[in-house]
């Protein structure tokens, strides 16, 4: 891919041809004419070489994906904005809202098949509010960084135009599964992000409606603190005394206005 420039290591990852030209093994002080246990040789070279393929294979996709979306980032900034959905707590701390999933048309088969349940809706609190001291960003969810694609031993490397020719098709074959990997480790990622800050949103949807309640806090200010080598001046206790739940009580439902 042109463009590519240096990732937080400082260096770009290898192609594919890199790992497949890797400088060979030369065998001192031995004849390559003489016997060498073949299978086992070449059964570790096979392991070596899919190994290598795949890790270089899934480093130089993230690469390329880290490199794309950085080139959007003004956008997901944008797209992603957790900082509008925290909930202000004293002492300059903010709440994360709680992620809250929704499924529709939901159908539960019990009792050997002999019941069922189904729901137009159901809400579930994935993980509850939490005190936090910044927002997240869509960054930790889609940035990785799979540090450096070691080689392997030089004994396991291609010594020959044969093994050479052999050490080329099983790194093909290992760098395709390595950047499948990439892809689907970012499908998943990016599944991830969207489905915590919807959850977030729909947080915010439902406590509009009166649906969920809002989290609580209560702040203890306690002065001076601590002595002997650490003492601490307006030492602040912020604790939450209750966490959002889900509000059953129809009659407490409100419309939100379009």
């Amino acid at each position: 891919m042109e463009g590519l420039t240096e990732d937080s290591s400082g260096e770009i990852p290898p192609n594919l041809l890199d790992l497949q030209e890797i400088p060979g093994w030369q065998e001192k002080g031995v004849s390559q004419d003489e016997p060498v246990p073949f299978n086992i040789r070449k059964e570790a070279m096979k392991e070596a070489a899919l190994s290598f393929g795949a890790r270089g294979g899934l480093a130089r996709r993230t690469f390329e994906i880290r490199a794309e979306i950085e080139r959007r980032r003004n956008y997901l900034d944008k797209v992603y904005d957790f900082r509008q959905l925290l909930i202000a707590a004293p002492s300059g701390l903010v709440i994360e809202p709680p992620i809250v999933s929704e499924s529709l048309d939901a159908l539960l088969i019990s009792n050997s098949g002999t019941e069922a349940a189904v729901a137009d809706t159901i809400y579930n609190i994935n993980r509850n509010a939490r005190i936090v001291s910044a927002a997240r960003t869509w960054r930790q969810y889609l940035e990785r960084d799979w540090g450096k694609v070691e080689p392997p031993p030089d004994i396991l490397r291609p010594r020959d135009n044969e093994e050479r020719q052999y050490w080329r098709e099983l790194i093909s074959q290992g760098w395709a599964e390595g950047y499948k990997q990439a892809d689907e480790v970012f499908e998943q990622d990016l599944l991830e992000l969207n489905a915590h800050f919807q959850g977030m949103v729909r947080y915010k949807q439902l406590l509009a409606k009166g649906m969920i309640t809002p989290p609580y806090t209560m702040m203890v200010d306690r002065g001076v603190s601590g002595g002997g080598e650490e003492m601490k001046v307006g030492d602040r206790a912020i604790r939450m005394t209750g966490l959002p739940t889900l509000t059953p009580r129809t009659k407490e439902w409100q419309p939100v206005n379009p």
